[in-house]
């Protein structure tokens, strides 16, 4: 058994996330993607959206695609979870003959200062995903697979989402079912404290 791994914050969802869902199981054809949704990502602040409310909407928008199963494993860790001991708990349930692990080319730098860096690079098959507007510089003897987004022609993020909600604006590149939710949600909780 193939199975690729693809975490994230999803802090909000947005159409390149989805892309690079579609992406990953045309090119890799994994028997299984996990969509893992970070309780927070190490290195960063607290989320805008509560991490149920996040795997909530990432489960909503992916049920249809029967080889992707949105997983809670990190969630259910309540802390920030290096991606090596979440490489290692996928790897050890399954004991897959391959495991992507797909992380986005604005990951590249300084991902061999990750937690668990070497073993990491011993246990999976890195792909990363080329972003528009970010330049890709690979460290040196780093080896990985390439992933495009040939349908996303512009630069797209959740900060850049996130700073339009907090402008009233609604963002086009939020998928739009999920439109109507992230905009009531983020008007019930934003500035308020996270109590996770």
């Amino acid at each position: 058994m193939d199975i690729a791994l693809y975490g994230g914050s999803f802090d909000p969802p947005h159409i390149a996330h989805l892309e690079v869902i579609k992406q990953a199981l045309e090119n890799l054809k994994p028997d299984r993607l996990f969509v893992l949704v970070a309780y927070q990502n190490p290195f960063k602040t607290h989320p805008c959206f509560s991490p149920q409310q996040r795997l909530m909407w990432m489960r909503q928008l992916l049920k249809d695609l029967d080889k992707v199963q949105v997983s809670d494993f990190e969630i259910l860790q309540n802390r920030p979870v290096p991606s090596i001991e979440s490489v290692e708990h996928f790897y050890q349930k399954f004991q897959p003959n391959k495991l992507y692990f797909i992380i986005g080319a604005d990951n590249v730098v300084g991902l061999e200062r990750w937690e668990g860096y070497l073993q990491l690079q011993k246990l999976v098959e890195l792909v990363v995903v080329h972003r528009e507007g970010y330049a890709l510089q690979l460290p040196q003897g780093f080896r990985a697979q390439s992933l495009f987004l040939p349908r996303i022609k512009r630069p797209i993020s959740s900060t850049q989402i996130r700073i339009c909600l907090k402008q009233h604006c609604i963002s086009q590149d939020i998928p739009y079912a999920l439109q109507p939710c992230a905009i009531r949600t983020f008007k019930e909780n934003y500035a308020k404290p996270k109590n996770y």
